[in-house]
């Protein structure tokens, strides 16, 4: 009779640690936001600053967990810098063109839409503020 109980409180604590992991992650992660266009993306080139093109996607949980950073980065960069969020799947032929491999890729085009650096993976706000900074974006 202990095994037994001892085995259903075993199941119970695991249970127990996969919700609680769940809404963790949850939490941890943004609403999805919805993707800028094809033509938000071209204007953005267009528009003589630099740009950051997050290519990512909705369904992926590192690509929403850049989106609160994105948000900052574009609220102190306003004027300075356009900052894109461009779901892959929507896209797909902005995502073929650019040669996408990989979610996230973060680009960094230059002020004449030229790219100047790609990052494959999670990018944390320091890492893309040096990046503006190597660009002489402030």
């Amino acid at each position: 009779m202990k095994r037994k109980s001892s085995i259903i409180m075993a199941i119970l604590i695991v249970v127990l640690a996969g919700a609680s992991f769940f809404y963790l992650l949850q939490k941890s992660t943004a609403k999805p936001p919805d993707s800028n266009t094809e033509e938000d993306f071209l204007n953005a080139l267009k528009s003589g600053k630099p740009v950051l093109v997050d290519f990512g996607s909705n369904s992926c949980i590192p690509c929403r967990q850049m989106r609160p950073i994105l948000h900052e980065v574009k609220k102190e960069y306003s004027g300075k810098a356009e900052v894109l969020v461009v779901d892959v799947y929507k896209h797909k032929n902005l995502a073929v063109e650019h040669k996408i491999r990989m979610i996230p890729t973060l680009i960094f085009f230059d002020s004449n839409g030229k790219e100047v650096h790609r990052h494959q993976g999670f990018m944390s706000k320091k890492l893309i503020m040096e990046q503006f900074r190597k660009m002489d974006v402030s």
